[in-house]
């Protein structure tokens, strides 16, 4: 597992497509040696507890820090060699 962070928008958290997703800090489980990753990503309920949603995104929404896309930087395939694979 990897720690990273995304601003992947999620419906299921409430996202919507016309404003911007926030910045999620999320682990990645898994990547499909392609483009796709499986990704537990961390949000607070209304309740303000600590929560977790897993989904399968494109790896371009993954970033090392916890910037957007114009600041963010991005993990190698080199890096995700080391996740399990998914098919």
């Amino acid at each position: 597992m990897l720690d990273a962070y995304t601003d992947y928008p999620f419906l299921e958290l409430g996202d919507t497509g016309s404003k911007e997703a926030p910045i999620r800090k999320c682990k990645i489980l898994t990547w499909d040696r392609n483009k796709y990753c499986g990704v537990l990503v961390y949000f607070f309920d209304d309740y303000g507890d600590l929560r977790g949603h897993i989904a399968n995104i494109k790896q371009y929404y993954l970033y090392k820090n916890d910037e957007r896309i114009d600041n963010g930087i991005q993990f190698t395939d080199y890096e995700l060699k080391t996740l399990p694979r998914t098919w």
